[in-house]
């Protein structure tokens, strides 16, 4: 069964099969860039379990992009594309918010190209199931219309969906991943910028900042969110169950606040309660671990 993660994720692990489940978990963190110039926050939620081999793709008008999507599909048995979630039939954002969704192409024939999706989750904008079809060609070029520009939290989510910092390609192509012949075998990973990477600095630290700037918590929910889904999925089938709640009470927390912040009453102790339950939780948890 595909488990429940971020879009990027949840068809990342679909795309590689095998045992990219359970490298995902045992690869999971939580890591925060702390200057960027436009104010928004970077986030890492994993180390990259692709082995470096794929890399983003694309072009700038529909023609060449179905050219190149067949022949990598031909050669490749799948491609993971990106899509925007403003013209996906099955997205509940569908017709409201222009945002990359990551999903995959399966084969491609004369009645057209097999696509599936394998994302789940109940967002406040409404539910989106996992789904299978056939799309023509036209229903996949609106698929796969270039989101244009993105906002700074969006953008990071983008860079950093797979892992590490990636290159996205310009926003206005078709895009989507490939498989590259030359992965960077032994040559660390380009972080620019300063990253917490130490729990506790982390949780402080996001406290600290989400309580102070509104709109910041307001921009970065979807983020706590697909960290929230991560960490449930490294804490395995049979979790700590404080830990496991305190990571599933973290995004609802997040909401009532920016909830209760635009109706002019904020409730920044929810959010200062819900890192330090983390923050005491994950200390305990490394403290356990020490003496055993």
């Amino acid at each position: 069964m595909t488990p429940a993660l971020s879009c990027y994720s949840t068809t990342l692990v679909e795309y590689l099969g095998g045992a990219a489940a359970d490298r995902l978990a045992a690869a999971v963190h939580l890591w925060v860039r702390t200057d960027e110039r436009d104010g928004a926050l970077a986030f890492s939620h994993h180390d990259r379990i692709d082995g470096g081999t794929l890399t983003r793709d694309h072009r700038p008008d529909w023609p060449s992009a179905r050219a190149a999507l067949a022949g990598l599909l031909a050669e490749e048995g799948q491609v993971i594309v990106s899509g925007n979630a403003f013209h996906l039939p099955w997205s509940p954002h569908h017709g409201v918010r222009a945002v990359p969704h990551w999903f995959l192409l399966r084969a491609h024939d004369a009645e057209g190209w097999l696509v599936a999706d394998p994302f789940h989750a109940l967002m406040p904008c409404g539910e989106q199931l996992p789904y299978a079809g056939v799309l023509d060609d036209d229903s996949l070029r609106r698929a796969m219309t270039p989101v244009g520009g993105l906002e700074p939290a969006v953008h990071n989510r983008d860079v950093h969906a797979l892992g590490e910092p990636v290159a996205i390609g310009p926003t206005g192509a078709y895009r989507w991943l490939r498989r590259t012949t030359t992965p960077p075998v032994g040559r660390p990973a380009q972080w620019p910028g300063t990253w917490l990477r130490d729990p506790r600095e982390v949780f402080a630290y996001l406290r600290d900042r989400l309580t102070s700037d509104g709109d910041l918590l307001e921009r970065h929910i979807d983020d706590l969110w697909a960290a929230s889904r991560h960490q449930l999925h490294r804490l395995g089938p049979r979790p700590d169950p404080d830990l496991a709640d305190a990571w599933t009470q973290l995004p609802k927390a997040l909401r009532f606040a920016a909830d209760s912040a635009r109706r002019g009453r904020p409730r920044t102790g929810v959010v200062e309660r819900a890192f330090d339950t983390l923050a005491r939780l994950t200390t305990g948890m490394e403290v356990s671990r020490a003496r055993s």
